[in-house]
């Protein structure tokens, strides 16, 4: 084990080496510089390889050490007396799934690429997993280098963030997929201006999945010491703790440093409990937690809501701006009518006709308003100055909600007239009795996905055909709806006016072109063909951009350019794709993610990795794509809520670890009748899906979320009646976990056909891993002798 591990340390070496000064010089580059002033940064890239020369002699002394303490390691975990095995078997499993999520979140508050896509890090989470249980009936389990290898990723992407200045890293926010648009984050457009973003990618898979392995190799162990049925049952429990536990500690707005704390303090526990081991994991532990909780900029105040990192700070104003991830995302405004300086100040009276607008419109002051989106509430202090008589505030995030009544000059959420609501918008506009004057809909742009299984990011929902026709549906007659946006291009505006013609029955939704951060002001009323008066124009200034959005053909002066759009719906709620076009730049992500696998595994094959049998591999994809579509549509069903997508995880973890109580109760051995009650579970949960669901009553939510958790059940039937009669459980669990990644890279499908495409694809994976067991299983003929001799 000593050998692969020097070697890839080698690579991660150089890599760790070469990415800070391939960042600055790609940098430097976009910024319009020419590569030949900073000739320094380029030669150091060019003689990098020497660094891993240089050590080399070194890292090879560590190879024997490596596989001392390793055996020292799986000696140590042969030693553990059988009672408290189960405990042991159940810890790991709790261990490795909230670790994986840990580490999921971290990376994503670091970095706003692994917040849009947060698929890349599970693949390399089930990458490292998956080949540490094909290990796991290996003497050499190296779990000592696992905080190590965590320290030395924190190390590397704070150090990219915080130690290189904001010109120097603008490379790495250039986000490698072109076919989603992102709100002031460039899309990389050739392959030089993503070299450094995709280097960067390949090195945080390596060192995720090198981590990951020795913890895989550690459940693999453990659950090859117990009855296979037992042991996959405690595993599974020990998941859903694991689940429990971030649950628990997003609730409490808790830091990245409690949680590896705790996934640390129990890793040490696995540990050979003796001085030298215990001290250097100890050590490797302290070093991590220093690198985390290390001040970086005290400008900035980090809070971690349950949702993404947001960081809090101040503009030359002295008023309050919040970033997320290192990028901006709001700020609030006085626009108070007792600050004078509004009227003076051009800039500031611009911004307060752009919130102010949609009330003018409308003709008088509002009875009842929803303001979709409330953030920190400037949308809502613009109703008030337009004297609305009660306010329905909704916001998803509670910590930007507590900043926004902390930190707003105006005061909005201490007024008796606003009801601030913490919930999903979506959700709450379809669950709500109250029918409203006026629905405005702030800059609402999300920097974080849905959940870490999914591409659809957390506002998506909000944006579709069926959520603006329900939020049609709460106006009063008279009522008119208001959409602010930053459009980032002409098929985005043309998108979002298509898909208000759709919900408001074909009228042509007035589109005002504001002068505040690229917005365009999107509206359409309930019972009539809204007009946009040229008196309100001139006493704004702003622009009618209407006929702009309207034509499907581009004006004169672009003519090249091509604004044909896809409306969002339920089923393709990919609101940043303009069209639906099959995403090309996923497939070289997804090629990278295969041969870095491929890289990794064949560093290992002198450890003779035992990988299960193929219907394993079928069931591990088919799975996935099913998780994905169940937590996309319990999302929908329940609400996008943080909480709502972390119950919907435990309730399929729950679903596979009753399958398996009920193979063990009943003995179930025979699976025939299973097959078709499987692909029933799938055909029904599409059929749903495509007659548009079940009744939004309680009852019919339920019966749905029923339906979309069963084929979690039934496969979970197949995967443990089939474990009883095979070979080493931790070969299975390796086999399911390469199927898994498999089945995460095969989900981008769904950016092209929709989400129902999924059910289709599962279908067949599941059909494939039906076929193969009955392939495989060979029942034996005694010959028959007709006579004898």
């Amino acid at each position: 084990m000593g050998r692969p591990y020097v070697r890839l340390m080698g690579f991660l070496l150089l890599g760790t080496a070469i990415i800070p000064f391939l960042t600055y010089l790609s940098s430097r580059i976009l910024l319009g510089e020419p590569l030949g002033t900073h000739r320094t940064a380029f030669l150091f890239i060019i003689v990098a390889p020497i660094l891993p020369l240089a050590l080399g002699p070194l890292l090879r002394r560590l190879e024997p050490i490596i596989d001392a303490a390793a055996l020292r390691q799986s000696e140590f975990l042969d030693s553990i007396p059988d009672k408290y095995l189960g405990v042991a078997i159940f810890t790991s499993a709790a261990l490795s799934l909230f670790l994986e999520l840990s580490i999921i979140r971290w990376q994503g508050t670091v970095f706003e690429l692994f917040a849009f896509y947060k698929n890349f890090s599970l693949l390399a989470c089930f990458a490292g997993l998956g080949l540490g249980y094909a290990l796991g009936s290996r003497k050499l389990i190296p779990l000592f280098l696992a905080a190590p290898l965590f320290c030395w990723q924190f190390a590397l992407l704070l150090g990219l963030r915080y130690g290189l200045a904001a010109n120097n890293r603008i490379s790495l926010k250039m986000l490698p997929f072109s076919e989603q648009q992102n709100m002031g984050l460039p899309s990389v457009d050739t392959l030089f201006n993503g070299t450094q973003t995709y280097f960067l990618l390949a090195l945080v898979f390596l060192l995720t999945a090198l981590a990951f392995i020795p913890i895989g190799q550690l459940c693999g162990c453990l659950l090859e010491k117990r009855e296979k049925l037992s042991a996959y049952g405690l595993n599974l429990a020990g998941s859903v703790a694991g689940v429990l536990l971030m649950f628990v500690l997003s609730a409490f707005w808790t830091p990245p440093v409690v949680w590896f704390l705790l996934a640390f303090g129990f890793l040490l526990a696995f540990h050979v409990w003796r001085p030298r081991p215990q001290l250097f994991g100890a050590v490797s532990i302290i070093l991590a937690l220093m690198v985390l909780a290390w001040p970086t900029d005290p400008r900035w105040q980090k809070i971690y809501s349950p949702y993404q990192l947001l960081e809090v700070g101040q503009d030359p104003q002295g008023l309050m701006i919040i970033s997320a991830a290192g990028h901006y995302y709001q700020r609030v405004h006085d626009l108070a009518r007792s600050n004078h300086n509004v009227d003076s100040d051009p800039n500031l009276k611009s911004i307060r006709n752009y919130y102010e607008l949609p009330y003018w419109l409308y003709g008088h002051a509002p009875g009842y308003v929803a303001v979709v989106g409330a953030g920190t509430g400037n949308d809502v202090a613009a109703g008030l100055r337009n004297g609305a008589q009660k306010i329905d505030a909704i916001e998803i995030d509670p910590a930007i909600l507590m900043e926004g009544r902390q930190g707003h000059p105006e005061h909005p959420y201490s007024d008796p007239r606003v009801n601030a609501v913490v919930n999903d918008a979506r959700t709450f506009l379809r669950t709500t009795s109250e029918h409203y004057d006026m629905v405005v809909y702030g800059l609402l742009d999300s920097h974080t996905l849905l959940s870490h299984a999914s591409s659809v990011r957390l506002d998506s929902f909000v944006y579709t055909v069926e959520g603006l026709r329900e939020a049609r549906g709460r106006l009063n007659p008279d009522g008119i709806l208001s959409l602010s946006f930053s459009v980032m291009n002409p098929q985005l505006g043309r998108k979002i006016y298509r898909m208000l013609q759709d919900a408001f029955d074909g009228r042509n939704p007035v589109c005002v072109r504001a002068s505040y951060d690229g917005a365009v002001i999107f509206l359409e009323a309930n019972d009539r063909q809204l007009l946009l008066p040229p008196a309100l124009l001139q006493k704004t200034g702003f622009e009618d951009a209407s006929s702009t959005f309207a034509a499907p053909a581009v004006s004169a002066a672009a003519v090249s350019t091509d604004v044909s759009t896809d409306v969002s719906t339920d089923d393709w709620p990919f609101f940043y794709m303009p069209r639906r076009v099959y995403p090309l730049s996923y497939l070289l992500m997804a090629g990278l993610v295969l041969a870095l696998s491929l890289f990794i595994f064949s560093r290992f094959l002198g450890g003779r990795p035992q990988f299960g049998s193929v219907p394993f591999f079928f069931l591990g994809a088919g799975f996935m794509l099913i998780e994905t579509k169940a937590i996309t549509e319990l999302g929908l069903l329940f609400g996008n809520s943080w909480q709502v997508i972390g119950i919907a995880i435990i309730a399929i973890l729950i679903m596979s670890f009753l399958a398996n109580l009920a193979v063990r109760r009943f003995t179930i051995k025979r699976v025939s009748v299973t097959y078709p009650l499987l692909l029933a579970s799938l055909a029904i949960g599409w059929w749903i899906a495509h007659t548009g669901g079940l009744p939004s009553s309680w009852l019919g939510r339920i019966g749905l979320a029923i339906v979309l958790t069963s084929p979690m059940f039934f496969s979970g039937i197949l995967f443990s009646t089939w474990l009883r009669s095979r070979g080493a459980i931790s070969g299975m669990m390796a086999i399911n976990l390469v199927g898994a990644m498999c089945g995460g890279l095969l989900e981008y499908n769904s950016m092209y056909f929709g989400f129902q495409f999924l059910y289709i694809l599962a279908a067949g994976l599941y059909v494939m891993a039906i076929l193969s067991e009955l392939a495989a299983f060979k029942p034996k003929v005694l010959p028959v002798l007709a006579g004898t001799e």
